[in-house]
């Protein structure tokens, strides 16, 4: 899926992510998140739709984002643990 890039920062608190989409979230995304420091910007490089079943068997739309970790990997990662920070060249955008 195209998309133009924009900046997404992990969320304050994700506890309150968790227990804001569970059953839509996996707690192993929780502990993904850690590959990301708080308050940093990250750009993200593209967006894929994606449909989460839960325990019951429902499902729910959501999305991925691909974005680049700390350890220098890139990482297919749950888009609600993650805020919206910004566009290129916008002031909030900024290291």
């Amino acid at each position: 899926m195209n998309s133009p890039i924009f900046y997404v920062k992990v969320k304050d608190d994700l506890e309150k992510a968790f227990r804001d989409f569970f059953p839509h979230m996996s707690s192993s995304y929780i502990r993904m998140a850690k590959l990301f420091k708080q308050g940093k910007r990250y750009p993200v490089l593209a967006v894929e739709k994606v449909t989460v079943f839960t325990k019951d068997g429902d499902e729910s739309e959501s999305a991925r984002f691909l974005i680049p970790t700390e350890n220098r990997n890139f990482l297919w990662i749950q888009q609600e643990l993650f805020e919206f920070y910004g566009l290129p060249g916008e002031e909030n955008s900024s290291p």
